[in-house]
């Protein structure tokens, strides 16, 4: 099968390399960076992204635009805010039928989702989304992986499921794509959480107490933001939850232990990785009901912080139990 990976950045070239494994795949990484592309297809290597390793010598890579017109399936690990105008430049080279695979995280204006515009702006169906814990440079060492599949058809869910046999990467699923792309943003405000909790006590007791309220906050917002309960319980919800909340390699979860150890910087609006949280806790802020945010006092927390209505992250554990 014809594959190519839009984007080679860390995500993209870590997916490309292991889809490569499999043999029957014919994996392209698309990259408009032709010094990228060059060293790609001489050396094995994409030394911006992952310094000391080697890629699969099954792995291709091309700027070549007319290369887009003999995939099959086309994965998406572009940046967010950037997609939609990417893939209108680049979808009169779409073959007819071509099936789409999200991998990018993040939430657009008033909540929509990527999958959501795609269909909306590009008039494209056959899309599904892939998400999970997943960190890149683990890929790229073929540890085990499970993704969330969020998929509308048979058709669909069987062409994923050949296309990843043989390497690490694993599937679970769901019908619930809204539910999948939700949670792959929702999961980064209760790393924060986790962060600052960790730095501030120190004691697993106290982290998974919080752990256990992030969970059942994240269930809430969740179900406010039209995804489904049950899609919680997938790699994409527990699964990326927990590593991104416990693992160090976690950007938000880092920025969460700057925070409770008192070396954030006032100047977020520099750092693209607050950012990203941010805009992520003011979006869910602005889209939930007065009376879901009641139920909400990890998140409230968080938002009045960022917003300056509180000058430091206390937690007061009395108030999180009902």
């Amino acid at each position: 099968m014809n594959i190519l990976v839009l984007g080679a950045g860390t995500f993209g070239t870590a997916i490309a390399n292991e889809l490569s494994v499999n043999t029957a795949n014919n994996v392209v990484l698309f990259s408009r960076n032709q010094q990228k592309v060059d060293e790609i297809n001489q050396f094995q290597t994409n030394k911006s992204c992952f310094p000391n390793k080697h890629l699969t010598k099954f792995l291709s890579a091309t700027s070549d635009k007319n290369d887009i017109k003999k995939a099959d399936v086309i994965f998406i690990a572009l940046p967010s805010s950037v997609i939609i105008e990417n893939l209108e430049l680049l979808k009169s080279y779409f073959k007819e039928g071509v099936l789409l695979v999200n991998l990018s995280k993040g939430l657009l204006a008033n909540g929509v989702t990527i999958v959501e515009s795609i269909q909306e702006n590009l008039e494209i169906n056959n899309i599904v989304t892939l998400k999970g814990p997943s960190f890149a440079v683990e890929v790229m060492e073929h540890a085990d992986t499970l993704l969330t599949l969020g998929y509308t058809t048979n058709i669909q869910y069987q062409k994923i499921r050949t296309i990843i046999e043989g390497t690490s990467l694993h599937i679970d699923c769901t019908t619930d794509i809204r539910g999948v792309e939700v949670l792959s943003v929702l999961k980064n405000i209760y790393a924060l959480v986790l962060g600052v909790v960790d730095a501030k006590y120190n004691s697993p007791n106290t982290r998974f107490m919080i752990l256990t309220k992030a969970f059942s906050e994240a269930r809430i917002l969740l179900r406010s933001l039209g995804g489904a309960d049950d899609t919680l319980f997938l790699a994409c919800g527990f699964g990326d939850l927990c590593l991104t909340s416990l693992n160090d390699l976690s950007r938000n979860r880092t920025l969460g232990l700057l925070i409770g150890k008192g070396f954030f910087s006032a100047d977020y609006k520099s750092n693209s990785v607050i950012l990203e949280g941010l805009n992520a806790i003011e979006m869910f802020h602005d889209l939930i009901e007065e009376d879901v945010a009641k139920e909400l006092p990890l998140f409230n927390k968080l938002y009045n912080f960022f917003a300056n209505k509180e000058s430091s992250l206390e937690f007061k554990f009395d108030d999180l139990i009902d």
